[in-house]
């Protein structure tokens, strides 16, 4: 029987990690590259970077579940099996 689990954990990790950090990258082209033509739509651009953040962040942390319960389904197999 596989461990849907760890699949879930090895997909879900590097997206959280690509949302976090497209966020974070998003913010700073906002603050460095659009002072001058677009300070009146700051808005917009703030809240899809914390946008981007905050559902890159929920998603690693159920990526990390994810891993606690692929984790914790070995080692109770590696138990039973010495038993």
């Amino acid at each position: 029987m596989a461990n849907h689990h760890y699949e879930k954990w090895i997909i879900k990790a590097p997206v959280g990690f690509l949302l976090i950090g497209g966020g974070v990258f998003f913010m700073y082209y906002s603050l460095t590259q659009l002072q001058g033509n677009l300070k009146e739509t700051w808005v917009y651009f703030g809240l899809t970077s914390a946008v981007a953040i905050s559902i890159g962040v929920f998603i690693l942390c159920v990526a990390f579940v994810h891993k606690i319960k692929s984790d914790l389904i070995k080692k109770t197999k590696l138990k039973n099996q010495s038993e």
